[in-house]
């Protein structure tokens, strides 16, 4: 590390889908992006990294570093596994420029179910855009939580660009946590979001400002959106990998793990 600021920052992503997507979002269909030298390791267990674009990836005891993230439509890094409904991931990331990003997706195959842009700004401003196929509206709830106590709520409709203040700056190194699964309702609860996407982020040590639709501004640390899934939508039991893309300076991937139904 450098002497320059090391911010701590957590985020957590939940997804698990609803939907008969008609066509991948650009710069997410992994297949056919992964590097054409092959660059995969298996440093994590029962896990396939795979290169994307002009990523390069090199293993070590330190985890998985991942080099070459020029532009976030078609550089990252693919992680393949088996049947899952949970999927977490740690990396060191800084992203290093105004026009740098994250841009995640989940996958049943090769079929996109869900995505996730992350745009950080100046000023700590950072776009979040999530993408959903539970219905043909694409809409969304936004939840915001501070210390697990919700504090705003929202309906969204689809290509909402959601706008956090004073959260994080793209030129400060930043340790992420992310969580991904499949949403199951507990046996006798409600089925109504059975299988649906979510997304949550959660920064640890540092809040945010954001604006509702009712104009009302809340603090949170942690933001979910949850998709509205359509009559007839079809449900994406498990899943076989996470794409995440980036143009980012420095990414190193310190863990990674899945989880099968029992």
């Amino acid at each position: 590390m450098t002497s320059r600021l090391l911010a701590a920052a957590f985020l957590s992503l939940v997804a698990g889908c609803q939907g008969e997507p008609t066509q991948a979002p650009e710069g997410s269909q992994s297949a056919q992006q992964l590097s054409a030298t092959a660059d995969c390791v298996q440093r994590f267990e029962g896990i396939t990294t795979c290169a994307k674009g002009n990523a390069s990836l090199s293993a070590s005891e330190k985890g998985v570093q991942v080099t070459g993230l020029k532009d976030v439509k078609t550089d990252g890094v693919s992680s393949k596994f088996n049947d899952a409904i949970t999927w977490s991931q740690d990396a060191q990331v800084r992203i290093g420029s105004v026009t740098g990003g994250l841009a995640l997706s989940a996958r049943d195959g090769d079929q996109v179910v869900s995505t996730l842009r992350i745009t950080p700004g100046k000023d700590r401003q950072v776009s979040v855009a999530p993408g959903f196929t539970g219905s043909s509206s694409g809409a969304y709830r936004m939840n915001i939580y501070n210390n697990g106590e919700l504090v705003g709520t929202t309906s969204q409709p689809q290509a909402r660009i959601i706008i956090f203040y004073s959260w994080w700056d793209f030129l400060d190194w930043y340790y992420w946590h992310w969580d991904f699964f499949s949403v199951r309702s507990p046996r006798g609860g409600s089925t109504g979001l059975d299988g649906a996407c979510g997304w949550r982020m959660h920064a640890a040590n540092t809040t945010f400002r954001v604006k509702l639709d009712d104009g009302k501004e809340v603090v949170g640390d942690t933001a979910e959106f949850i998709e509205e899934i359509g009559d007839g939508a079809y449900p994406y039991r498990h899943f076989s990998g996470i794409d995440v893309n980036a143009s980012a300076t420095d990414f190193l991937v310190t863990g990674e793990s899945f989880g099968q139904e029992k």
